[in-house]
């Protein structure tokens, strides 16, 4: 599992980043605080999106792929 910090802006982000999310088929959570979701979940993902930082669990040690369709989330673009 690596972790990543990402910061979703609005409904519009948290749509492309459903949209970016469900085409890969490994588990992923979302992170805010002590609540955690599916990340692929819409109405999780919007029931915590805001302008706070978020942490995105990746189960799956090979996913650099996902990396690339989300990295106009991710707060620091290098691996944690």
């Amino acid at each position: 599992m690596k972790k990543y910090p990402i910061r979703l802006r609005g409904i519009d982000e948290a749509t492309a980043f459903i949209k970016a999310t469900t085409k890969y088929e490994y588990d992923m959570d979302l992170c805010k605080g002590e609540v955690i979701i599916d990340a692929k979940s819409i109405l999780g993902v919007l029931s915590i999106c805001s302008d706070d930082d978020l942490e995105l669990s990746i189960y799956n040690n090979d996913h650099k792929d996902i990396l690339e369709s989300l990295s106009d989330f991710l707060i620091n673009k290098k691996t944690a």
